[in-house]
């Protein structure tokens, strides 16, 4: 036995020196895998003879040739060609479990099957926005794979989600991507979290993979498929977000600048240039407010997200200001004519014979003046529509930045006043449980009152009869005296009825902060789009009736 395992060490290290006098080019380790039922069934195969590990080719095909099960593989180095022959292609169970609790926990949801993710691409490619965020919501693991990284839909080229809305100028589906990838609530509902904590770090990164990570055919990120083809709204989309990069090469070491139309559209020459804005620096122009107005709100530099506003409070004696509005992004040619325009709007003179003026009392220095909370922020939002531009202003009760002329806006303000609603029905139902066991408990302990004092009167009057034996035997009616009805005080008058009915229409009213319309309700509404649709934001549309109600009752505001 010693002997045999001399000769097989022996055999072993002269296949190495001859490998080692060969060029490194040619080095290769070819390895032949014997199953162990395959060595049971062949008699007359001696292990102690079989050397698995060869130099030449045809000697490892030979053996192959012997054994129908037997497989070969080359490698590079003779330490994964022993691992090889001796465990194939299974690898010890202990290190695939150590692999396994170390790179992925498991998920609350079920594993996509090839099928589902054909059905989730051609959704996208198709632009069933509806059917999308049912699937995706229903299970995150269509945008997110199990180890936080992007599900990959197309696997020869490693497109995910992102890659194939941009390839099929689909810019609301890039949209709804990135901002569910990047929502604290998608993410604990992926991790089967209870209770919702920071994820601010894990929404960057997820946002950086969607938007930068390349195809695996030609090294390309989602950017470069919408400027080759010419997708100027998805360009937009994604350069809005500023985790995009958009300096990155591909196999080429092409930039997106330098591939603009070069797939489609290639002799339109203000598309080319609208794309090519777009791909520069983009900057915004902010709106800058100090806590609680103590100061005049002022429009501060254009800014980028390179180099964002960080000089803003210098000086420690003046009120600290933080950004509460932007618009943008725009090139810095045109963010500098949207500040001068936003400072210094044009003024509106009344024509001759129009009277009262009231052209001058709706212009945009007047809506300045007169609204101090958020007259710059009216102003700056006609003119981001007017330019075509995104806006954002900031909004206490949300905690967050939001535009209401967009879905996205209209989406936080249901979800907000949906809450709201919630509470409202809340106290309603405990209110009616108190009444229900106060009146129980007066039930159960009677009171001598008035109203007991007449219906005794009652009982004893049924007593006295009205006609003689003989009538009553022909009639067999009886008649009673009835009871008087008691006097009206002068508390009970139809005031205080109409008084107590309003008193209840305004109890089941709710506004934004408590259950009469204050500033915010008034920004907020006219903040708003001038169509809400009733089916998607049920809530949204309630509460804007309630509030022109209440504008009707109360003009002057």
């Amino acid at each position: 036995m010693k002997e045999n395992e001399e000769k097989e060490d022996t055999e072993m290290q002269s296949a190495c020196d001859e490998h080692a006098n060969l060029p490194r080019e040619t080095r290769n380790f070819h390895a032949v895998y014997v199953p162990p039922d395959s060595i049971d069934e062949d008699k007359t195969y001696n292990k102690e003879e079989c050397v698995h590990i060869y130099q030449n080719k045809e000697e490892a095909l030979q053996v192959i040739k012997i054994h129908k099960k037997a497989r070969m593989k080359t490698f590079k180095n003779l330490a994964d060609a022993e691992a090889y022959v001796k465990h194939g292609l299974e690898l010890p169970t202990i290190k695939i479990s150590t692999v396994a609790k170390t790179q992925e926990k498991p998920s609350n949801f079920k594993a996509l099957r090839p099928q589902e993710l054909v059905g989730f691409k051609k959704l996208i490619e198709n632009g069933n926005l509806d059917k999308i965020k049912n699937y995706v919501w229903e299970n995150p693991r269509y945008l997110i794979s199990n180890g936080d990284t992007p599900a990959i839909l197309q696997v020869g080229s490693r497109y995910n989600a992102l890659h194939i809305a941009a390839k099929a100028n689909k810019p609301q589906i890039c949209e709804f991507i990135l901002n569910t990838v990047g929502h604290s609530k998608f993410l604990q509902l992926h991790h089967g979290e209870k209770e919702e904590r920071n994820n601010l770090n894990l929404m960057e990164i997820m946002l950086d993979l969607y938007l930068n990570t390349p195809d695996k055919g030609l090294n390309e990120t989602p950017l470069h498929f919408a400027a080759k083809f010419g997708y100027r709204d998805v360009v937009r989309v994604l350069v809005s977000y500023s985790q995009c990069i958009k300096t990155l090469q591909n196999k080429y070491e092409q930039m997106p600048v330098d591939v603009i139309c070069t797939r489609k559209c290639q002799e339109d020459e203000n598309l080319k240039r609208e794309i090519r804005l777009l791909l520069e620096d983009q900057f915004y122009v902010p709106v800058l407010r100090a806590e609680g107005n103590i100061c005049p709100p002022t429009i501060g530099e254009p800014f980028s997200p390179t180099s964002p506003p960080t000089n803003l409070n210098r000086d420690p004696i003046s009120p600290r200001v933080e950004v509460r509005a932007f618009a943008g992004p725009m090139t810095k040619s045109q963010a500098v004519e949207f500040r001068k325009k936003w400072k210094t709007p044009p003024r509106i003179t009344p024509r001759r014979g129009q009277g009262d003026a009231s052209c001058v009392m709706n212009s945009p220095i007047a809506l300045r003046l007169q609204d101090t909370e958020k007259g710059l922020e009216c102003v700056g939002r006609n003119l981001a529509e007017e330019y075509r531009v995104s806006w954002k202003e900031y909004w206490p009760f949300l905690k967050d930045f939001v535009d209401f002329r967009t879905d996205k806006g209209l989406t936080k303000l249901e979800e907000y006043l949906e809450e709201k609603y919630k509470e409202q029905l809340y106290c309603f139902m405990m209110k009616n449980l108190t009444n229900d066991t106060a009146t129980n408990a007066r039930q159960q302990t009677p009171e001598k009152s008035f109203n007991n004092d007449i219906q005794d009167l009652c009982d004893k009057l049924r007593l006295c009869l009205l006609l003689t034996e003989d009538e009553e035997a022909e009639e067999n009616t009886e008649f009673f005296t009835p009871p008087s009805s008691p006097e009206p005080s002068q508390e009970d008058s139809d005031d205080d009825m109409l008084s107590a009915e309003e008193e209840d229409e305004e109890d089941s009213i709710i506004f934004i902060e408590g259950s009469l319309p204050t500033r915010v309700d008034y920004a907020v509404y006219n903040a708003l789009s001038s169509t809400i649709c009733s089916y998607t934001f049920p809530n949204v549309y309630r509460w804007r009736h309630d509030m022109q109600l209440a504008m009707k009752r109360d003009p002057n505001r």
